[in-house]
C-alpha cells in the first residue's frame, strides 16, 4: 500500500541532459538544411516517402536578433487527401546561436519542462521533450528523403 502511495506522489522530473542533447542535434539539423543558402529567408523541400506520397517542408525565417532567430516550420502533404483532420504541422522553432540549441516555442511563449497530469490544456507530462522529438523526426525525414526546391518561391499546402 505504501508503495502505491509513493509512486502516486512521485513527481515527473524532466531529463534535462536528454532535452539539451536533442536541442543541440536539432540545431545542427536545421543548420544543415540551410547550409549554402543562409542568406535566404525561406527554404522549401519536397520529401518523398513510402507509398509514393510526397510532402513539403518549408522553413521561413521570422524574427532575428544577435543571438537568436525564430523559424516557422510548416510540414504537410503536397496533394489533397480526404482526411477528417488537418494533417499539416506548423511550429515555431527558436534557434539560440550562442549555445547552438533549437527548441520549439509557440511564437510567444516557451513550453515548460513538465506539466501536472491531468491538466486543462491536455499536455503530456513531458510535452516539451515530445514536441522537440517531433521536430527531430521531421528534420531527419527531410535530411534523409528530401530535396531542396530552388524555383519555388511560394507553394500552398493541400
Amino acid at each position: 500500500m505504501t508503495e502505491v502511495i509513493e509512486q502516486m506522489s512521485k513527481q515527473y522530473v524532466p531529463d534535462l541532459s536528454s532535452l539539451q542533447l536533442l536541442g543541440e542535434l536539432n540545431y545542427r539539423r536545421v543548420v544543415k538544411l540551410m547550409c549554402g543558402h543562409e542568406e535566404e529567408k525561406a527554404w522549401h523541400f519536397s520529401i518523398h516517402s513510402a507509398g509514393d506520397q510526397e510532402s513539403r517542408l518549408c522553413l521561413s525565417l521570422g524574427k532575428e536578433s544577435r543571438f537568436t532567430s525564430e523559424v516557422l516550420l510548416e510540414f504537410g502533404p503536397e496533394s489533397s487527401n480526404e482526411l477528417l483532420f488537418d494533417s499539416k504541422v506548423v511550429m515555431t522553432v527558436r534557434l539560440y546561436h550562442d549555445v547552438g540549441i533549437a527548441e520549439i516555442t509557440d511564437g510567444h511563449r516557451q513550453y515548460s519542462g513538465s506539466y501536472p497530469y491531468p491538466n486543462g490544456d491536455m499536455y503530456h507530462k513531458d510535452e516539451k521533450f515530445r514536441l522537440n522529438q517531433q521536430l527531430s523526426d521531421l528534420l531527419e525525414l527531410c535530411l534523409k528523403h528530401g530535396h531542396r526546391l530552388y524555383e519555388t518561391p511560394y507553394f500552398q499546402f493541400a
